[in-house]
């Protein structure tokens, strides 16, 4: 467990935007920063961070909180790995008290997952360097392959051994269980026998944004008997690595990326390993798989331009041409560069200066269009129905691009160097696009259908009682951010408290909040407001209950979403203290007016169903009972407006 003071020092300490700025790319805008949300897809950046709040907020998904749920919620940590992983950052150190038994038991998979990743990531890492086999085998390999020590310690390389359970054996020896060294993929469990999966490897640890070890993938370094093992084995998927979502080498390439305002794609880990060594950092690899939109997503977060890497076989660039409309797709721009005959980024950069390597990408990367153009032209000057392919292709890719301008430009381009009327390029793009616009549309109106109907279910089953829970969050934005003003009421001419306002109007009035969620806030708030007083609303901004912290953030964000008869005041932040004290009894007013009209909607239901006639008489006369307060309450609503 760590201390409260610590806690708190934690969250002096941790600028959001210095935090968040790690894994996003943010731009200044006003007083806040805007970037693309880390959380969900999305175009046109819609996630804001407010230093000054010390919050961030995604109007596109609703995802928001503060510097340690953005950790947990980005990092998949637990609240405290994710305030250890903030102490790191910022030199905190922490000082422990002991964990019960019952509380050891309670740690996460993901986080067990995460310790057994690190414990392999030294075993592999020392047995490269400190035992006569990884120096002979592994080391060897590495230095052959022209890596300096530097490099070696910097990306954490590592040695399996030959032994086929000499990982599991010893991690089991240090008090590893089995089931988290089979879950991370370590180890491969047949018929109680164990063996390790990556053995007589060369290991690259695979780093997630944070610097975590989330995976491995292994070269053989085997004798040619066992040829029929694959040359390069990456972990399976796990609660911790998703290969799809992964680039080798981001972790150590973001912050060059963000600076160079551009990221060059290659394939291996070697090709990233040698150009970071030739001092080309801003560099990422995809593993040797096909590109997928979670890699090019990730990408976005820190560059909009992609420069892409090949060694110039002709199969895996013309089978790379799909990743290059999906990179497009996204809104990003696409360069592309050939490495010379023979030559891969990590022999290239080998043999080359960083001046020589960076002269070379300048010079030789493509706009998408000429690489294309280019690469088919002598295959297909000669062939009529091949021409009439590559330009199909080429309108195609065109055709995917977002931005209208864009696409203009490159049609007229591809026009000039294809030798084909612009108006013909234009007329078949078009048609692509209304295609796929029609495929989406009906797509979307089918999603909206089941929507619709999830959403009719919902309400059913609810009974309509989360039609009020606005009114709700309008009474708990009014205590933590005006909680102890003192108002004079329009109706009384007395002078209230707010706080105490509302726990006269609520909770002594008899009525209780109906969304669990909201009744838990509001509990905190009065259970804490007479210590807290001033500090109530960082209090609960600092929440370690995250469930919690979301809904407040999410309430005193600038753009939150109130009921509607705030809207109709046309309410803002920065008006809205001037109408506080009307904005006060019309939210109380408001809250047990629509509190009461559900107690009268249940009894009409009850009517219903009710066969007898002297029970229905008397649930006549409640519900007439309930009219009355409703038009009551209404009147005085009126009069406050």
């Amino acid at each position: 467990m760590i201390p409260p003071e610590t806690v708190e020092r934690i969250f002096e300490r941790a600028n959001i935007e210095e935090v968040i700025s790690d894994f996003v790319s943010l731009k200044k805008s006003g007083a806040s920063y805007k970037g693309c949300c880390p959380f969900h897809d999305e175009k046109t950046p819609s996630f804001m961070v407010s230093p000054a709040k010390g919050i961030f907020k995604c109007f596109g998904c609703g995802k928001g909180g503060n510097a340690v749920s953005f950790i947990m919620e980005h990092e998949r940590m637990p609240y405290v790995d994710a305030l250890k992983f903030l102490a790191k950052k910022y030199n905190i150190e922490i000082v422990e008290t002991e964990l019960s038994e019952e509380d050891k038991e309670k740690k996460s998979t993901r986080e067990s997952l995460q310790v057994v990743n690190t414990y392999a990531n030294t075993f592999f890492q020392e047995q490269l360097v400190e035992t006569d086999e990884g120096k002979s085998i592994g080391l060897s390999y590495f230095k052959e392959r022209g890596f300096t020590d530097e490099t070696i310690e910097k990306f954490q390389l590592g040695y399996s051994p030959q032994k086929k359970d000499a990982f599991t054996r010893t991690a089991l020896d240090k008090g590893y269980k089995i089931e988290y060294l089979e879950q991370t993929g370590l180890t491969i469990v047949r018929e109680s026998a164990y063996y390790d999966r990556f053995r007589a490897r060369v290991m690259f640890p695979i780093h997630s944004l944070s610097g975590n070890v989330i995976g491995f993938g292994g070269r053989i370094m085997v004798t040619d008997t066992e040829k029929k093992l694959a040359k390069y084995l990456n972990s399976p998927e796990s609660e911790l690595y998703n290969k799809s979502k992964t680039l080798y080498g981001v972790y150590f390439s973001r912050s060059e990326i963000v600076k160079k305002d551009e990221c060059i794609l290659v394939e291996g880990y070697t090709d990233v390993m040698s150009m970071h060594q030739s001092g080309i950092e801003n560099v990422v690899a995809s593993s040797g798989t096909s590109l997928t939109v979670e890699q090019i997503l990730l990408i976005k977060r820190f560059t909009t331009n992609i420069v892409i890497v090949y060694d110039g076989d002709a199969a895996g660039i013309k089978a790379s041409f799909r990743g290059i409309n999906m990179i497009l797709e996204q809104g990003l721009n696409v360069k592309v560069l050939i490495m010379p005959d023979g030559e891969d980024p990590d022999s290239f950069a080998q043999k080359h200066s960083k001046e020589e390597l960076q002269s070379y990408i300048l010079s030789e990367k493509k706009d998408f269009i000429q690489f294309k153009t280019e690469f088919f032209a002598e295959q297909t000057k000669n062939d009529p129905v091949e021409r009439a392919r590559l330009i199909q292709d080429i309108v195609q890719t065109i055709s995917v691009i977002p931005n209208q301008i864009e696409r203009s430009v490159y049609l007229s381009e591809s026009s000039k160097m294809l030798g084909i009327g612009e108006d013909i390029l234009v007329d078949q793009t078009q048609k692509l696009i209304i295609d796929r616009r029609s495929k989406e549309y009906s797509k979307q109106v089918f999603e909206k259908q089941k929507t619709t109907v999830k959403k009719q279910l919902e309400i059913a089953q609810k009974k309509g009682e989360d039609s009020y829970s606005f009114t709700e969050r309008d009474i708990l934005y009014l205590l933590i951010l005006y909680g102890l003003e003192h108002v004079t009421l329009p109706t009384t001419d007395t002078e209230i408290v707010v706080k105490d306002y509302v726990h006269q109007e609520i909770v002594d009035g008899g009525m209780e909040f109906l969304h669990d969620l909201h009744k838990e806030l509001f509990e905190e708030y009065f259970d804490n407001i007479d210590d807290k007083q001033t500090e109530i609303s960082k209090y609960l901004t600092h929440h370690s209950n995250q469930i919690l912290l979301h809904l407040v953030v999410d309430m005193i964000s600038s753009d939150k979403k109130l009921s509607d008869f705030w809207a109709k005041k046309e309410s803002f932040v920065e008006t809205e203290r001037d109408k506080l004290p009307n904005l006060v009894i019309e939210t109380v007013f408001t809250y047990k007016k629509r509190r009461i009209e559900l107690e009268r909607n249940k009894l009409i239901e009850k009517m219903g169903v009710e066969p007898e006639e002297e029970k229905l008489f008397l649930l006549g006369q409640q519900i007439s009972k309930y009219n009355k307060t409703i038009n009551d309450i209404s009147k005085d609503l009126k009069h406050v407006s």
